[in-house]
């Protein structure tokens, strides 16, 4: 319905209007329904004024109907005079009613239209904040729409119209083969799309974009897509960083425990280095004597090749654990690995007088991991144990580590102690970062070893015994994926 701005001017021309078909009708002798011109006023009166406004003027028109055939039919009655009444009064009150329902659809649709257009403009700013932008793509002809923030996204014009060729123009080379498979995907209308790749843009600088997609079945039974756009650069960059954070931490981490096991290793280092010097001694005086004894010089000299190797296996480990770089992943023999972290910590086991119950389940498939960073986490969890064992009784002390395959095939190692075990109110904490039950422990070990074991797909826990168990102490358990040959 058409609005006119209500002014005084429109006001006083309806009043106008409607006092002269109240004179026409009072009046001139023309012999018809006059008064059906008042359905003029109300028409006029809904463009101009609200509810209220339109009721009045219809009452006044009915009113001056009225009074009109009262001033020119009270002597005689008149049936047509009265039928023209009637048909005044019954066009007016159709009229009104008519008119005063298309205003109420009329402020209805405006009222639909400003909160669209609200609407619009919320989601137009939620989509700037979030960086998220939406589309949508028919198969198999390839209409396509995006919004504005998807549009910025991609980089390009808000005007620009979008086709997947101008997608694939700003997609990383590296990604295209799997925009491209996706892009298929969607002429196929085979199933929902959840991608990540890169855009690189004309001026050199790359994002990351996360898109999400379902199909949908038009009443035409056409295919469309309809998906989401997100940047998700920040947050890719953020867990980067993170990620940098984690290595250069458990780097210092190790660093710190291969002092608090120079003792330990100093004891490595030395025993095959006085394993060679006693036995470069004896083969001299193999040789030396008057007639040498060669097969025996021989067997020093092989004495000494083991030790110098033992002592370059301790020096390479030692480095490994000192040498910050990335995660290597590789096949692992678990056992190997444990071997490895027990000779490291052997020594700190000798003078805390801890015995130790090593038992390896043999023939275990390999494990996928980072040599260094396992060692790490098993010698965390072994020092752990033999600090918690300080205050037990000679003989008491003891230290089972174990390898086995858990029910659900995965690879597991777990660390017990005979020591007085972990405070119950402790265990859910256990793994905070900074919180540690030791007086002088910084609560960084636990952390960093839950850290690189979720990263290699397993999970960490504690296991608490019996209340009703007599042995007391504590088990820390972990898995790791086994890795199944194809």
């Amino acid at each position: 319905m058409l609005r006119v701005p209500r002014t005084p001017c429109m006001s006083a021309l309806l009043i106008s209007l409607m006092l002269l078909i109240f004179a026409i009708d009072t009046f001139s002798p023309l012999d018809m329904a006059i008064a059906v011109m008042y359905v003029i006023v109300v028409l006029v009166s809904a463009g101009i004024w609200a509810r209220r406004g339109v009721l009045l003027a219809t009452a006044s028109c009915l009113v001056l109907t009225v009074l009109s055939y009262a001033l020119t039919h009270t002597e005689v009655f008149s049936a047509a005079a009265s039928g023209r009444l009637l048909v005044g009064l019954l066009a007016i009150v159709v009229t009104c009613v008519l008119v005063l329902r298309g205003q109420a659809a009329t402020d209805e649709l405006l009222a639909r239209e400003d909160a669209l257009r609200r609407s619009e403009a919320f989601l137009a700013g939620t989509q700037r904040i979030s960086k998220t932008g939406s589309f949508s793509f028919k198969s198999p002809g390839g209409g396509m729409y995006w919004s504005d923030e998807a549009a910025r996204i991609y980089g390009y014009p808000l005007d620009v119209e979008p086709t997947m060729e101008r997608i694939l123009a700003h997609t990383a080379p590296e990604d295209r083969h799997t925009v491209q498979a996706a892009i298929d995907q969607s002429l196929r209308c085979e199933d929902e799309i959840d991608l990540r790749h890169r855009l690189l843009m004309p001026d050199g600088e790359l994002k990351y974009v996360h898109v999400l997609s379902r199909p949908r079945h038009t009443k035409d039974g056409e295919c469309e897509y309809l998906g989401a756009l997100t940047d998700v650069t920040a947050a890719v960059l953020a867990e980067q960083a993170l990620h940098r954070s984690q290595v250069q931490l458990a780097h210092a981490t190790r660093v710190t425990m291969l002092g608090e096991l120079a003792a330990s290793i100093a004891h490595e280092v030395n025993q095959p280095l006085a394993a060679i010097s006693t036995n470069g001694e004896a083969c001299l005086r193999w040789l030396n004597r008057p007639q040498p004894e060669l097969d025996e010089a021989r067997a020093t000299v092989t004495s000494i090749l083991e030790a110098s190797a033992r002592a370059r296996d301790v020096i390479k480990r030692i480095r490994a654990l000192a040498r910050r770089s990335d995660p290597t992943y590789a096949e692992l023999d678990l056992n190997a690995v444990v071997e490895e972290s027990v000779d490291m910590v052997r020594r700190e086991l000798n003078n805390h007088h801890v015995a130790l119950m090593l038992g390896l389940t043999p023939d275990l498939p390999p494990a996928n991991g980072d040599r260094v960073q396992l060692q790490q986490v098993l010698i965390n969890l072994l020092m752990n144990a033999i600090q918690a064992m300080a205050v037990c009784r000679p003989g008491q002390a003891v230290l089972t580590l174990q390898t086995q395959r858990d029910a659900a095939g995965a690879l597991q190692v777990s660390v017990s102690d005979s020591g007085p075990g972990i405070p119950s109110s402790a265990v859910p904490r256990l793994f905070e970062a900074f919180y540690s039950t030791k007086e002088d422990g910084m609560g960084m070990g636990l952390p960093i070893c839950r850290s690189i074991i979720e990263n290699h797909g397993g999970r960490i826990w504690v296991k608490q015994p019996a209340p009703d168990s007599p042995v007391a102490g504590a088990t820390i358990l972990f898995t790791l994926p086994a890795h199944e040959p194809d």
